[in-house]
This record gives structure tokens, C-alpha cells and sequence, in this order.
């Protein structure tokens, strides 16, 4: 199965002294990567205003060309509206959720989450924040952040 990495996993092959053994690492079986434009935007944000370095955004940057950049169009809006609706404890065609009370996502990771469903990628991560969502509309691999930690080090 092909795979979608959200941004915290974008942010920590960036932050890594070696990019190309994250990658190996969360995909072994070399399948194609995907990612959002959001999935950009957000980490390009999140560079820009904590004033990372040449080394950090070169890194950055050489992944996202390694990789299949999604855009956000039309026809991912009713995934957005379904994961959405579901979320929130109000899909008009569900009426059992696992999910006790409205989990409110936002509006970057509905974006990301409908890419993942629609194309169904498996999306990486390693947040909480689509747990929800799994085995519902997405394929779901949490990564502890922990486990980066070896890629850190000399």
C-alpha cells in the first residue's frame, strides 16, 4: 500500500542528520510516497517562522521532490465532507461511532486525511489526531516520536 506522510513526519526527515534512513526506515518495501500540498504549506510555515536554517530547508525540499506532491481540488471535497461529518458525531449515514464525543481536527489534517482516504494511501504519522479515523476512512500507522530518536545521533 502506498503511503501519505503527514507533516510531523515531513518536519522530522527535515530535522534529522539522516534523511534517506527515516525514510528507509518508515518504508521498507519502498512504496510510492505521497504528500499534501497542505502537507507543504504547513511544514514550509513552520520553517519559515522558527527560522530554520539552509541545511534543515535543503533537506526539506529534497524530499519533497523525492516524493508525489498531491493538490487539493474538487474531487477531494466529499472525503473532506464524509471525514468531517464523522468527526463531529453528525454523518447523516452513521449513526454508531467509536468515538464518544466530536473530534475536532483541523482544517489542514481534514484535508490530508481526505487525500489518504480518497487515494487510499496509508498515512503516517505520529500524532493522535486521526486515530479516530482509522479502520473508518484510512489505513493508520502511528510512529513514536522515540523511535526517531536513533537518527539523531552520531
Amino acid at each position: 500500500m502506498n503511503l501519505l506522510f503527514d507533516t510531523n513526519i515531513i518536519l522530522t526527515i527535515a530535522r534529522t542528520k539522516f534523511p534517506s534512513k527515516v525514510i528507509e526506515y518508515l518504508n521498507p518495501n519502498d512504496e510510492q510516497i505521497y504528500i499534501s500540498v497542505v502537507n507543504i504549506a504547513e511544514a514550509q510555515c513552520i520553517a519559515f517562522q522558527n527560522g530554520w536554517g539552509k541545511t534543515k530547508m535543503v533537506a526539506m525540499e529534497y524530499f519533497f521532490n523525492q516524493v508525489r506532491a498531491i493538490e487539493v481540488t474538487d474531487i477531494l471535497v466529499p472525503s473532506y465532507i464524509n471525514i468531517d461529518a464523522f468527526s463531529q458525531c453528525s454523518h447523516p449515514e452513521i449513526t454508531i461511532y467509536d468515538h464518544k464525543t466530536p473530534r475536532n481536527m483541523g482544517k489542514n489534517d481534514l484535508w490530508i486525511a481526505a487525500t489518504a482516504s480518497l487515494l487510499n494511501l496509508k498515512l503516517i504519522t505520529t500524532d493522535a489526531d486521526f486515530d479516530h479515523l482509522h479502520a473508518n476512512f484510512i489505513e493508520l500507522q502511528k510512529v513514536e516520536t522515540s523511535e526517531f530518536r536513533r537518527f539523531f545521533e552520531n
